[in-house]
């Protein structure tokens, strides 16, 4: 399928065009940025730029992304390098606001990442405004399972797991934990967790799996962390053009730690 943009608008590819496989790119707005690094592959995807001013950053993946993504004004979506994704991810940007993506993340079968709830809500004893719209911070390295339903203003650090049907919003999620539940709770912690998966484990397989003699997946604290707050403010901060050198930058950024909580 094809990448459609209109006539003098300034949407721009930056990088490498993304191989689309029955997938279409559609550019309604003006003055947006589609970033890809070399080998994105996109399988099933429509994404849509309905507003101005907005960043798709695409890492190199495992495999072909699969991504349906309605993207509004003035928002960010970043996923870096190794993401996986098992099934179709949808990821909605509304009001502005941002979803960052860390490396090596692993996404199961029909997740859904938004950011607005989306129609507006007032107090009946001052009539202001109650629901506003935040951004989503995830680190590296993050498995999330099938049907999980991720709201607004949650931060996840990097090694954690979201456990099947979880419903997640406005929380906090320390390294290297587990969560899960409708509303999801912490339910286990000092965990990590690796990439090989079970289903035609023999019985050799299930004894080599029984201890794992590597700490690359256990995240700390170690004096080089990023503060996902000053990355949010940085975004809002910014033109679309320096965005995108601050994007690059950021997946530039090869530190363990660097999205630990």
């Amino acid at each position: 399928m094809d990448i459609v943009k209109k006539d003098n608008d300034n949407n721009l590819i930056i990088g490498e065009e993304p191989e689309l496989i029955k997938s279409s790119i559609t550019f309604n707005g003006k003055n947006n940025r589609l970033i890809c690094e070399e080998g994105v592959a996109l399988k099933n995807s429509k994404i849509k730029f309905s507003g101005d001013n907005s960043i798709i950053y695409l890492g190199k993946p495992r495999g072909n992304l699969q991504l349906h993504v309605p993207i509004y004004s003035n928002s960010v979506l970043f996923i870096d390098k190794f993401t996986k994704t098992n099934g179709l991810l949808h990821l909605l940007l509304s009001e502005g606001k941002n979803i960052i993506m860390g490396k090596h993340c692993l996404f199961s079968f029909d997740i859904w990442f938004r950011l607005a709830d989306p129609h507006l809500i007032y107090s009946s004893n001052n009539k202001k405004r109650i629901n506003f719209s935040k951004s989503i911070y995830f680190g590296d390295h993050i498995w999330v399972g099938q049907d999980v339903l991720i709201m607004k203003g949650t931060k996840v650090g990097s090694g954690s797991i979201i456990g099947a049907k979880s419903l997640i919003s406005n929380k906090e999620i320390k390294s290297n934990s587990i969560w899960a539940g409708n509303p999801a709770k912490e339910i286990n912690s000092d965990i990590f967790w690796d990439i090989e998966h079970v289903h035609n484990y023999k019985k050799e397989d299930t004894e080599k799996s029984l201890y794992f003699d590597d700490d690359h997946w256990i995240y700390e604290e170690d004096g080089f962390t990023l503060n996902m707050d000053d990355i949010e403010n940085n975004l809002q901060n910014m033109n679309v053009d320096e965005k995108v050198d601050y994007l690059i930058k950021l997946s530039n950024i090869n530190i363990k730690n660097r999205f630990y909580i």
